[in-house]
C-alpha cells in the first residue's frame, strides 16, 4: 500500500512537471520565426515594466545588463534607446514585464519582442512591425523571488533568441 502511494505521488509530480514545461515546438516553425531576423548585427534594447515603483527601476536595470551581457557574448552589439524615436531605433529588442501583484499573488508575464521598420509604408509613414515575439510566465512567493524569476525568464528568452539567430548564420 505504501509503495503504491509513493508510486502514485511520483507519477503525479512527473505529470505536474510536464504540464508546466513549455510545449514542444517543431524545428520548421522556429526557422521561419527567426528568418525575419537574418543579418542582424546589433539591437537597440529597452526594458519596460507595467508598474513604475522605485524597486522596478532596479529590476529594469538588472534585466538590461543581463541582455547586454548575453548579446556581447553572441557578438551582437547592444545600443541604448534613450531619447530616440521609434523610427530611428530599429531593430528594437524589448523586454516587457507585466506584473500582477496582489494579496498573495506574485506573477508576471515576461514578453520579448523584436520590432523593425516594415518595408511597406502607410500614409507616407514607416510602420513599426513586430518581427519576433515570445513570452514566458514567472511566479514567485514574494517580491524577491518574483524578481529573481523575472530575471531568469528574461535571460532565457534572450538566450533563445540569440540561439535562433545563430542557427541562421
Amino acid at each position: 500500500m505504501r509503495s503504491l502511494a509513493l508510486a502514485l505521488l511520483a507519477t503525479l509530480a512527473a505529470v505536474s512537471g510536464l504540464a508546466q514545461a513549455d510545449p514542444l515546438r517543431s524545428t520548421g516553425g522556429d526557422e521561419k520565426a527567426f528568418a525575419k531576423l537574418r543579418g542582424i548585427t546589433f539591437f537597440f534594447i529597452d526594458v519596460t515594466t507595467s508598474e513604475s515603483r522605485p524597486e522596478d527601476a532596479d529590476l529594469r536595470g538588472e534585466i538590461r545588463d543581463a541582455m547586454e551581457l548575453e548579446m556581447r557574448r553572441a557578438n551582437i552589439v547592444p545600443r541604448s534607446v534613450d531619447g530616440l524615436t521609434p523610427e530611428t531605433t530599429t531593430p528594437l529588442l524589448t523586454i516587457e514585464v507585466r506584473l500582477d501583484r496582489g494579496l498573495g499573488r506574485y506573477n508576471a508575464d515576461v514578453i520579448l519582442a523584436v520590432r523593425d521598420n516594415a518595408t511597406i509604408t502607410r500614409n507616407k509613414e514607416a510602420v513599426l512591425a513586430q518581427s519576433y515575439s515570445q513570452s514566458k510566465r514567472a511566479m514567485g512567493t514574494s517580491d524577491t523571488t518574483l524578481n529573481r524569476e523575472v530575471r531568469a525568464r528574461s535571460r532565457e528568452l534572450v538566450q533563445e533568441l540569440l540561439a535562433g539567430i545563430k542557427t541562421l548564420k
